[in-house]
């Protein structure tokens, strides 16, 4: 599932405390809680589901991924 993010990863140099991109990311699984596992840039990383967008934007600024769209990854492995 295709979706985006601006949370601030370590792996791809992002500073700590600074504003990163928004990038497009593919959503791998769904714990069925509150976490997500995605490929963002060749990475495989675990974020909340809270900070994945239907749409390129910020937090606050556009709608975040459902439950009910991230059940349909749950059983994902």
């Amino acid at each position: 599932m295709k979706a985006w993010t601006d949370y601030p990863f370590a792996s791809l140099d992002d500073a700590p405390g600074q504003q990163a991109p928004i990038r497009e990311v593919d959503v791998l699984s769904y714990d069925g809680n509150k976490y997500c596992r995605i490929l963002v840039k060749g990475y495989c990383e675990q974020v909340k589901a809270g900070y994945l967008y239907q749409r390129p934007g910020r937090a606050g600024e556009v709608p975040s991924l459902t439950r009910r769209q991230l059940s349909l990854l749950e059983d994902s492995p």
